[in-house]
């Protein structure tokens, strides 16, 4: 639908929609942490230690309802939508995926370095390193689904799947996508985190935009989370900056990558055409 004969009331609800699908997040998530906290220590009869050894699953699990969950909601409302494409990423677009995910991991690696030296953003790195060591406490496996697996999925479909789509019904495209990436951003409730996210978000909106494929931007941030998460599984000091070295060199890659994206206008069918970079 023209965005431009779209009624009041309708420009209204897409505008609504992505604030309701993030305040479903955090509230179905809380609803849901509470319903088996309460039912393993009040029924089990386990007590919070015990507990603690079961929460990073029960985290994995709670993300898989709202992963179903916002699935739904992202089928239901643009499933009219043209140009959507689906089925399993070619090699092209998976390659272009990785190195932009593995560049966006150096940009954050630059930009932690630089905070470290700023007195302001201390709290916030330290609030990070907590909840890093937090995510670390689990298994391996329990690290990676959560950080490679469950939460690129999950967040992707909101703020790429529900947010972006929302805001492109309304907005013109580069709007749209800084509008969700900032949304992206400030959803992790870090300065640190807000930074870097956001542009994570730009990147990933660009791709998605760019290739009307939601696999794409999911393993952009996949890529990112992975080369986050193997610092916890290399002891070594040379192995963690062999890691860090290499992220920063794939910083030059993903920008050759979303200049080529932006560069191709050619146009395609579908909702990409609405909105126009040009």
């Amino acid at each position: 639908m023209d965005k431009h004969a779209m009624s009041i009331g309708r420009r209204f609800c897409f505008l609504l929609l992505p604030i309701l699908a993030i305040a479903l997040h955090y509230g179905m998530s809380g609803i849901l942490l509470y319903g088996f906290y309460s039912f393993f220590t009040n029924v089990l009869q386990l007590t919070q230690e015990q507990f603690a050894a079961f929460y990073g699953w029960t985290e994995i699990f709670v993300n898989f309802v709202l992963i179903i969950l916002f699935f739904a909601v992202y089928r239901w409302v643009f499933q009219r939508d043209r140009g959507e494409k689906s089925g399993l990423p070619d090699a092209k677009g998976t390659a272009m995926s990785l190195i932009a995910g593995a560049g966006i991991s150096g940009v954050s690696y630059l930009w932690i370095m630089l905070a470290k030296n700023i007195p302001a953003f201390r709290e916030s790195l330290s609030a990070m390193e907590a909840a890093n060591k937090s995510i670390e406490g689990g298994s391996g496996l329990e690290l990676i689904l959560t950080v490679v697996i469950v939460a690129p999925l999950v967040e992707e479909l909101l703020f790429r799947g529900i947010v972006f789509r929302s805001m492109q019904k309304v907005f013109p495209v580069w709007i749209s996508i800084m509008l969700s990436a900032i949304m992206f951003g400030a959803y992790h409730m870090n300065l640190i985190q807000t930074v870097y996210a956001t542009f994570m978000g730009i990147v990933a909106g660009i791709i998605y935009y760019k290739t009307n494929r939601l696999i794409y931007p999911m393993i952009v941030h996949a890529a990112n989370n992975f080369i986050g998460a193997m610092q916890s599984f290399i002891p070594s000091k040379a192995g963690s900056l062999m890691v860090d070295m290499f992220s920063l060199i794939m910083i030059i890659p993903m920008c050759y990558t979303i200049y080529h994206l932006l560069k191709n206008n050619t146009a395609k069918q579908g909702y990409r055409t609405e909105n126009s970079f040009e």
